[in-house]
């Protein structure tokens, strides 16, 4: 069964995700479909309709970035601009106009005559922490597209917040799934949310895509990718993940046993940058074989001495103190070196100090030995969200000269992963004593 709304020809799966969007019964909503099914496009109809009908409406469409919000606001522009009904309801003396109707309901704020409201955020936004940009915000429908690479702590201090606002508020999510690390992957499994899940041969039947097409993709696509993509299958990790969530898990139900008489205490700490780079303080203790961080800091402080006047308060002098002090660590460590701190100057873009046919640079090897400690179960966490998020989002590859290459999350810089990744000491021989 197919249906025209708005111009726009809907299959019987596009048309199931309207009506669960419309349906007064349903006020969370989890939509998991393969890739260009036409979810979000389906996802804007629905929020149009609802205004028509549903006056004083406010609704917010958020995405994990500027690009991703971008994609169902000009969904949403491109049909008030098609359709009289919805063109005549903007909010605007120039709507008789079509250029200027179209600049204005492709704005990110877009009115309507009767007192409806789209506005469209962007939810790592670009103030010091992140979502800033959703403070003070709330809605009666909240649509979150792309909500895999929504942060756990932005859903959690901000958008979970914004349901408050009206008891009857609905929540949509637009999911490819590419990990479970995250309130996507729980409310795709909480009984409290309608699931509407769309594979390829749903979207096959549907004539959404080739049997041609479906082939070449399987094979362009690794496992893992015709998975997320095409089964629209939670995957439990990527295959270039560096530390599996599963890993992660056992790193904090695990209680690590150090040896008292070799037990030493290790800090790393990942000087800020500039803009939503955090500055972290971790410590760990270690016997020389096995890990266990112990505590965490997130320091205010952004200038240089403020930074290392507040870490000497912290940290003993007998302790052993990594620095990363490329960029602003560097003053950081001279201060501390200064005031007769066991500091130790980390630079991770340097050589490493072995296996150089092996590891890109100091980065590499100093990830790829916190992995082989997650791996092999000898290192304990703490169930820190920024840290288990952050380490589960680290990935590697290989360079065309066979070396190991960290990549980091893009949506910003891993302070806590690089704070943990520091604590580490690092040795020339497979696991001798260090001391």
């Amino acid at each position: 069964m197919n249906a025209e709304i708005f111009g726009w020809k809907l299959s019987f799966g596009q048309l199931k995700i309207v009506g669960a969007v419309l349906d007064p019964k349903v006020n969370r909503l989890s939509i998991c479909a393969m890739t260009r099914y036409g979810k979000t496009r389906s996802v804007a109809i629905a929020c149009l309709l609802y205004i028509l009908s549903n006056p004083g409406t406010k609704i917010l469409f958020i995405g994990p970035t500027q690009k991703q919000t971008n994609i169902i606001r000009n969904y949403t522009s491109e049909h008030i601009a098609a359709v009289a009904e919805l063109a005549d309801l903007v909010d605007y003396p120039g709507r008789s106009d079509p250029a200027k109707l179209k600049q204005e309901v492709s704005k990110q704020r877009v009115t309507f005559r009767n007192s409806c409201e789209i506005v469209s955020l962007t939810a790592h936004g670009s103030g010091e922490e992140p979502g800033a940009q959703l403070m003070g915000f709330g809605g009666d429908i909240i649509v979150l597209d792309e909500a895999c690479l929504i942060s756990d702590e932005v859903y959690r201090k901000r958008i979970s917040r914004m349901l408050g606002d009206n008891p009857n508020s609905k929540l949509i999510e637009l999911v490819n799934p590419w990990h479970r690390h995250n309130f996507a992957y729980r409310h795709w499994i909480s009984p409290d949310f309608k699931k509407i899940h769309v594979d390829w041969r749903q979207a096959l039947q549907e004539d959404r895509i080739t049997s041609l097409f479906l082939e070449e993709q399987r094979r362009e696509l690794s496992r893992y990718e015709f998975e997320v993509l095409y089964e629209s299958l939670f995957a439990e990790d990527a295959e270039d993940a560096l530390i599996w969530y599963s890993w992660l898990q056992r790193a904090f139900t695990h209680k690590q046993q150090l040896a008292a008489s070799e037990l030493h205490t290790v800090w790393g700490l990942d000087v800020a940058e500039k803009g939503t780079d955090q500055t972290v303080l971790m410590r760990a203790e270690t016997d020389g074989y096995r890990y266990r961080i112990t505590k965490i800091y997130v320091l205010k402080e952004r200038e240089t001495m403020d930074t290392a006047n507040k870490v000497a308060e912290t940290v003993p002098k007998s302790d052993i103190l990594n620095v990363d002090s490329i960029g602003v660590g560097a003053g950081v460590y001279s201060r501390l070196k200064e005031l007769g701190y066991r500091a130790v100057s980390v630079r991770v873009s340097q050589a490493p100090t072995r296996d150089s046919d092996r590891y890109l640079n100091q980065k590499a090897q100093r990830y790829w030995l916190l992995r082989s400690l997650f791996e092999e179960n000898m290192i304990e966490i703490p169930n820190n969200h920024n840290l288990v998020s952050e380490l589960s989002k680290m990935r590697y590859e290989f360079t065309s000269t066979g070396k190991i290459r960290i990549i980091d999350p893009e949506q910003k810089s891993p302070d806590f992963a690089d704070s943990c990744m520091l604590c580490l000491l690092l040795h020339d021989k497979k696991k001798p004593k260090i001391f």
